[in-house]
């Protein structure tokens, strides 16, 4: 996942829960926001991540979720281009 804006918070509860949940990945990755696909996955099916977001990060994280879900792989939905958008957006570009 590549990030649009500001690096994370080192402070965060966000920052403090991944570096708990992944503690073999160095604080930069952590901060810049670098996850591989596993990485991903896991955190996708981890009910209890997105509950340590900011608000706005959450909202970037739903518009992730969805295009990863319906525009990344075999399928791509039809508004597979708003979702990309709202995606955009959501990073605050």
């Amino acid at each position: 996942m590549r990030n649009f804006v500001k690096a994370m918070d080192q402070n965060s509860a966000g920052f403090m829960y991944l570096k708990k949940k992944f503690p073999a990945l160095s604080e930069d990755r952590i901060k810049e926001e670098v996850f591989v696909e596993p990485q991903v996955r896991e955190l996708k099916e981890d009910v209890k991540s997105e509950d340590q977001l900011s608000e706005v990060k959450k909202a970037a994280w739903k518009s992730f979720q969805t295009v990863a879900t319906n525009f990344l792989g075999d399928h791509k939905a039809e508004n597979s281009r708003d979702m990309v958008v709202d995606l955009v957006q959501s990073y605050g570009m």
